[in-house]
């Protein structure tokens, strides 16, 4: 029987796009003291295509992509979007893959 939800943490580690992403977000819980915005382990959405190298497009599309299967959230602020890490697998699976 195969588990979807760990067929969408391997697909989404598998792009680089999305890899990036859940990257940022994750080092950015590791940075000292709150963002800008308060909160630590949270990236505004404008702030993460200049992080990941991307474009803002590219990254709002792998963005979605990663909130439907469940592996981001978002919380809205105003008019800004704040992305943090939802699934507490892709911690752990990235924890073993940079041992």
């Amino acid at each position: 029987m195969i588990n979807e939800e760990n067929l969408q943490l391997f697909k989404a580690l598998s792009e680089d796009t999305r890899y990036r992403i859940i990257k940022a977000l994750i080092e950015s819980e590791c940075t000292c003291g709150e963002n800008k915005y308060g909160i630590k382990g949270e990236i505004c959405a404008c702030e993460i295509p200049e992080i990941i190298g991307k474009t803002q497009s590219n990254t709002s599309m792998h963005l979605a992509k990663l909130q439907d299967w469940g592996i981001i959230k978002v919380r809205k602020e105003g008019k800004k979007r704040l992305y943090s890490i939802k699934n507490e697998k892709i911690r752990r699976i990235l924890e073993v893959l940079e041992e």
